[in-house]
């Protein structure tokens, strides 16, 4: 449903309890009969209230969270009043075309109009060893260790690894940035597993091969010295829609999705993009996300690039 045609429909209507009351009848209808054959329904909805209509509204499901939001701002705000969202000042109708604020919820993902990274700000990148690649194809040495490794000491699931928990300092402040700001927004999200040393990518492949095979294993996990994660620039993130796991469906998740929408604007990049198998040489990962630096993956984002494609497309590998 787009709240944007939902707001419009009832900016000067009086009888709001009504409207909703009746909607929200024919929505439970739905998902009772829905639950019918689904033992377990995408949704649920609870009403709270007496006589003079509901008080407060819970719905629960994918894409909940903005409409639970309006409906209860309608219930509690003055019958007489006419309905303004929050980032809409008195007096100021909506103009279509009108530039929207970056910062405001519905805005426009597409990357179209976000900036390309000068030739000054690759450099730099590149100067920092942001721009390391490392896949199957360029693997580093079993002694390679980034010197600025510094432990994540928040914001990460407790049942995991603490060999794990170091990134590359600057990378580590923006994925503190990058949690922190899904936090305001009501997601969260947590690392599961960041740098890892040579010795400890030889365990995990080993396990892999052992279980799925060498063929398999190679689709999905790095052999040692092929990790990203020994860049110390790499991060897994999860959250507790999925039970902390890795897995592909995190990314139909509204913390999936907004990561995959805004992990450029702190530097970070979905390293193995849906599509881009043949060129990434791995499986979609949306729960993986590589620092190259702001400016650089805002442009990848912008392009639809994987890092591979950018080195290429600049002359840097």
């Amino acid at each position: 449903m787009k709240l944007v045609f939902l707001r419009n429909l009832i900016r000067d209507t009086k009888r709001l309890k009504i409207i909703i009351i009746c909607a929200l009848v024919l929505l439970e209808s739905t998902v009772l009969i829905g639950a019918a054959f689904d033992p377990v329904p995408s949704a649920s909805i609870g009403i709270i209230g007496g006589a003079d209509g509901p008080t407060s509204v819970y719905i629960s499901g994918v894409g909940s969270k903005k409409l639970q939001k309006l409906i209860n701002d309608l219930l509690t705000r003055n019958a007489d009043e006419p309905y303004r969202p929050d980032n809409e000042e008195p007096g100021r109708e909506e103009v279509p075309g009108a530039e929207k604020p970056i910062e405001q919820e519905e805005r426009d993902n597409t990357g179209a109009d976000l900036p390309e990274a000068t030739e000054q700000q690759r450099k730099e990148a590149a100067e920092k060893g942001l721009l390391i690649l490392i896949n199957k194809q360029n693997p580093v040495d079993k002694d390679y260790k980034p010197e600025d490794l510094v432990p994540i000491e928040k914001y990460y699931a407790a049942d995991r690894s603490k060999a794990a928990r170091y990134m590359r300092k600057e990378a580590a402040q923006q994925f503190y940035k990058l949690v922190e700001a899904a936090a305001e927004e009501g997601y969260e999200l947590v690392m599961t597993t960041a740098y890892r040393s040579y010795d400890f990518q030889q365990i995990l492949w080993n396990n892999y091969v052992a279980n799925e095979g060498e063929a398999a294993a190679s689709r999905f996990s790095a052999r040692p010295g092929q990790s990203e994660h020994q860049s110390g620039l790499a991060v897994d993130v999860s959250s507790p829609s999925v039970d902390y796991s890795l897995t592909e469906t995190f990314c139909k998740t509204e913390e999936g999705i907004w990561l995959a929408q805004n992990a450029h604007r702190f530097g970070f990049i979905i390293r193995f993009p849906e599509g881009k198998e043949s060129i990434t040489g791995y499986l979609y990962e949306p729960w993986h996300i590589r620092y190259v630096g702001e400016p650089v993956a805002t442009e990848i984002y912008a392009k639809d690039l994987t890092l591979e494609e950018y080195l290429e497309l600049y002359g840097l590998i």
